[in-house]
């Protein structure tokens, strides 16, 4: 089931779209960019017959609203917050991609009581540091500057962007024309073009509270967690994944060789493993 839900954001009220699957514990899950709630139909599909399936697009993506403001993770999980509120749902297990991914961190760290665990795939944790290794990877940021440039939105509006930047790093196989054109096809609107332009450029002051400011450094996560990371990320690295342990109660890491970013659509049997294990 598909619908438009209202919420009240903490910086106004906010449309979601939603869309809902199956019946059971209820499980939330959010995605990243440059996609929407659709990386989750190969995962919704073998947990369906067992839980209720949120699947919202994050706001300024997909078909939710476009505020012009609030692209950036701490709100993402307070708009997940505010929708579960709307949902009147106490507590719900979250799984989360890329920026859906650091989203679920930060929800886990800042309202526990809202979640029974986490699933995370292909996401930087909350305490990231920059090794040689990593220092030496930065390359992979080129496209944070590109989207981030004032040049970003015109090139998402053309559409030849996503379907190429998809299928870097050998992953054509995951996406053949048609899939890659669901996800180009909300960027062309301006207005969502912009949102991507003003999220990237919030990357800036994310990575700067994780690795210069460490901002979380002292803040502990106690929401059960198990991360899911393709280890053939072409554009986050393994690293950035690594030492998670040693800031959470329960957390596990499960690297899979040759899978890359897109976990949920190459490997959704392991985000599967993990979601039933965990819930």
């Amino acid at each position: 089931m598909d619908r438009m839900l209202s919420i009240q954001a903490t910086d106004g009220p906010l449309d979601v779209h939603l869309t809902e699957m199956g019946s059971g514990p209820p499980l939330l899950l959010l995605h990243g960019w440059p996609q929407h709630s659709r990386i989750w139909r190969r995962v919704a599909e073998q947990l369906e017959s067992d839980f209720r399936l949120l699947m919202p697009d994050l706001r300024g993506l997909g078909r939710s609203a476009t505020p012009g403001y609030g692209y950036n993770p701490q709100q993402f999980a307070s708009d997940a917050i505010a929708l579960l509120d709307a949902l009147s749902l106490d507590r719900v297990g979250v799984i989360g991609h890329d920026w859906g991914g650091f989203a679920a961190y930060l929800l886990g760290l800042s309202h526990p009581e809202r979640a029974t665990g986490l699933v995370v795939c292909n996401a930087p944790h909350p305490w990231a540091t920059v090794d040689l290794k990593a220092a030496i990877e930065l390359w992979r940021l080129w496209y944070v500057l590109v989207v981030a440039s004032p040049a970003g939105p015109r090139l998402l509006e053309g559409g030849r962007f996503i379907p190429w930047f998809l299928r870097l790093g050998g992953r054509a196989r995951v996406f053949d024309d048609a899939e890659a054109e669901r996800y180009a096809a909300p960027l062309r609107e301006p207005a969502r073009a912009r949102a991507s332009q003003l999220l990237y450029r919030h990357y800036f002051r994310a990575a700067t509270e994780v690795f210069i400011k460490h901002t979380h450094s002292r803040r502990r996560l106690t929401v059960p967690t198990r991360v899911v990371f393709g280890a053939d990320d072409f554009y986050v690295t393994v690293s950035s994944t690594l030492g998670g342990e040693d800031h959470a109660d329960d957390w596990r890491l499960n690297l899979l060789d040759g899978c890359g970013h897109w976990t949920p659509e190459e490997r959704p049997d392991a985000v599967v493993a993990a979601a039933r294990e965990l819930f």
